[in-house]
């Protein structure tokens, strides 16, 4: 794998650390298949892959959000 690929998603598991070892895995599995469609289909860069993407910190953001939510009980769910 190119290295720029190599270093997105070493960053994005870095972000991802709050969660599950096996559900960081299958998250890092996911974005490795979805960088290499678009590369296989349109010819993209490992630069332009990355770009599409977004940062890995922006791109951790909404699972680590999700994450959050299903873990941490509402409020509404202590109330009798």
């Amino acid at each position: 794998m190119d290295k720029i690929l190599d270093d997105y998603l070493e960053k994005t598991d870095k972000y991802l650390r709050p969660m599950q070892a096996g559900e960081r895995v299958d998250i890092i599995k996911e974005i490795k298949s979805q960088m290499f469609q678009p590369e296989a289909e349109k010819h993209l860069t490992p630069a332009q892959i990355t770009e599409r993407l977004g940062s890995p910190k922006e791109l951790a953001k909404p699972i680590l959000a999700a994450l959050l939510q299903k873990t941490t009980p509402s409020a509404f769910e202590s109330c009798p």
